[in-house]
């Protein structure tokens, strides 16, 4: 009998950063106070209650993801403690803590080489033709010293398939208990706990929670992901066409037929 299994993933871009108008790749930058503030602001859109506990967050692990990732770990275990806490003895389940935040070098930005770090304007004065170059066409055209787009490419797809990988076992999982459906979260309760999480917009899963992994990371990672996920290669529109703003959001639905079947995905855009 065919058993249809199924996870969400949220991509979510870092938001603005510290250091000006620059090629910004493997350059370790913090995030500015408004980068931040608008991260937080969109993450707040996402309803995390019918997931917990079964939300997983990986991040890229230079600081521009990193740092706002495990503070939203913090937050978000401290709304999963609340529901747990709040649950009534007949439907009492264990306080299962989420898991830490995953920290996948693969999922990275791209290394630009000798041009990472240097600002727009100077690159522009210096090898104008070759940005150009680098822009309309990656695959040829790679920057001194820089991470080729082709290596780039494989590198990120390997760590979005570990992903998969680690949704499937989640789903796969032995059912947890499922909350309370007497337990709404809109209560004044969870809206005390977990002031910062937009936890109050539904009533609490009544089901087997689908697994949800936050992944935070860089605007060529997302775009790489989209093109894997619609199947594209070596699609220039993805990368010199297609805009991700600074803490941009991407939705992406992934359904397994059975245990042994590839993923088979579904891209919402705008998420």
């Amino acid at each position: 009998m065919t058993r249809l299994s199924h996870a969400k993933i949220v991509l979510l871009r870092h938001g603005q950063c510290e250091g000006g108008n620059i090629l910004r790749g493997k350059t370790d930058v913090n995030l500015s106070e408004l980068g931040a503030a608008t991260m937080l602001n969109r993450i707040k859109q996402i309803d995390f209650v019918p997931h917990f506990p079964k939300v997983s967050l990986i991040s890229s692990p230079l600081k521009r993801c990193q740092h706002f990732t495990h503070g939203l770990f913090t937050e978000l275990n401290t709304a999963n403690t609340a529901l747990s806490e709040m649950n009534d003895e007949t439907h009492q389940s264990v306080n299962t803590p989420l898991p830490a935040v995953q920290l996948m070098p693969e999922l990275a930005e791209i290394d630009f080489g000798d041009w990472d770090g240097v600002s727009f304007d100077s690159l522009y004065e210096q090898f104008g033709d070759k940005i150009n170059q680098y822009w309309d066409n990656p695959w040829q055209h790679t920057p001194p010293n820089a991470e080729p787009m082709s290596e780039f490419e494989t590198r990120v797809a390997s760590g979005f398939n570990k992903v998969c990988q680690q949704l499937r076992q989640v789903a796969n999982s032995p059912e947890l208990k499922g909350n309370s459906p007497e337990l709404q979260a809109n209560s004044p309760e969870l809206q005390a706990n977990s002031p910062e999480l937009n936890v109050n917009r539904s009533e609490l899963a009544k089901n087997t929670p689908e697994p949800l992994a936050i992944i935070v990371t860089h605007g060529g990672v997302i775009r790489t992901i989209i093109a894997l996920v619609l199947g594209l290669e070596q699609c220039q529109g993805i990368y010199n066409t297609l805009s991700i703003d600074y803490a941009a959001t991407v939705s992406i639905s992934v359904f397994w037929a059975d245990e042994s079947s590839e993923p088979k995905f579904q891209l919402h855009w705008p998420a």
